[in-house]
């Protein structure tokens, strides 16, 4: 079985060279040369201020209300929305879009979202040096599922120059424990290869804004239609240009790597409970949770916290502790996506928010029974 899936793996590979290969070398000068030129911008209502919010969404399905509680949040909190669409937008969504922002920009969604992102930021170019706060965020999440949140504050009041809501790979993947190994913690470490703070929300200070290899970056992004090249090059490449640069802080509203502190605190009732609402998307991590579940009961603390952290090592922290996170950590940030990998995990999520207090539910409910892409897990009738 082992030999079949590696030879898929290369077949894969050699079918997908040339098109791999056109994207490496030729995929940012084909969007700005030819792309672009379809591109629209449009002046909104609002003016222009020292920090700026650049959103970016894709409204398959339309402009969610959900959209306008994320724009409306930021301009609460001082910050000038800059909404960049990589799909086309009727002209009702326009029209709602402009009373609620500076400026919107229309593209072709070429790039995914760092694509979007690197308009928008470009866009700013003469004024980038000039601004105390940029902030990028997508509508990948529902965001804030609660109003009362901490982020704004967290960016506006702490001295870390590049944040982050959450990160990614942090801990060191290693093999899911055997007898013969046991539960290991794994070790959380920022020079990991694959080390990133998770694009779907950042945030820069003046102290990066005004450094002119920040727009460099922007300019010599290579661009591309193939996803994990994006990542790499866009998600991973910005984190490691940040982390790499020793002049520049960082950190996220969700400190993984203070994340075994965090549980050390709790009882284990508490973490037997937490062990038991992760949502797992893997299915040898699946399989591993079912064999500990039978058993949890007999494990010591640490053992429960080892499981928790294998979890999040295997697979990003908002999916394996979303829970957790809104309901204990008050995090504001739900990823869709949940609602997209399977049965399961999609039935397991609309328990765990239809029990929770958040404002948003209805917003939720709302959007998954438009979106076929969100609902086809589920039933919500």
């Amino acid at each position: 079985m082992k030999l079949l899936k590696e030879i898929y793996r290369v077949l894969k590979q050699i079918f997908y060279l040339p098109r791999y290969l056109t994207n490496f070398l030729f995929g940012t000068f084909y969007y700005d040369n030819f792309l672009a030129k379809s591109k629209k911008k449009y002046s909104g209502n609002l003016p222009l201020n020292n920090k700026i919010v650049i959103f970016l969404i894709f409204p398959d399905y339309g402009l969610a209300e959900s959209h306008l509680r994320t724009l409306r949040y930021f301009i609460r909190n001082n910050f000038t929305p800059l909404v960049v669409s990589n799909l086309p937008l009727s002209k009702e969504d326009k029209d709602l879009l402009l009373k609620n922002c500076w400026t919107l920009i229309e593209r072709k969604n070429y790039g995914y979202d760092f694509g979007g992102y690197r308009d928008g930021v470009l866009f700013l170019s003469e004024k980038i040096r000039d601004l105390d706060k940029l902030i990028l965020i997508n509508d990948s999440t529902w965001f804030p599922i609660i109003n009362n949140n901490s982020f704004t504050d967290f960016i506006d009041n702490s001295n870390l120059d590049f944040i982050g809501a959450t990160s990614h790979y942090g801990f060191k993947r290693q093999r899911l424990p055997s007898k013969k190994t046991g539960l290991l913690k794994p070790q959380f470490n920022f020079n990991n290869k694959n080390f990133h703070y998770a694009s779907y929300a950042l945030s820069f200070s003046k102290k990066i804004l005004k450094d002119e290899n920040f727009l460099k970056f922007w300019k010599n992004l290579r661009l591309s239609g193939t996803k994990n090249l994006v990542v790499r090059r866009g998600e991973i490449g910005l984190t490691q240009y940040v982390v790499r640069n020793k002049k520049y802080s960082h950190g996220s509203l969700i400190n993984s790597g203070k994340l075994e502190d965090i549980l050390k605190n709790l009882s284990k009732e508490t973490l037997l409970k937490i062990s038991r609402e992760t949502i797992i998307e893997n299915t040898s991590l699946k399989k591993f949770k079912e064999k500990f579940i039978k058993n949890a009961d007999s494990f010591s603390k640490d053992e429960l916290i080892a499981f928790i952290l294998i979890q999040v090592s295997r697979q990003i922290i908002v999916f394996s502790l979303i829970k957790f996170l809104i309901e204990d950590l008050k995090f504001p940030f739900l990823k869709k996506m949940l609602f997209k990998l399977d049965k399961y995990s999609a039935e397991d999520t609309y328990k765990i928010i239809k029990g929770l207090d958040i404002d948003i539910f209805d917003e939720i409910y709302s959007e998954i029974k438009t979106n076929e892409n969100l609902s086809r897990f589920l039933s919500t009738n």
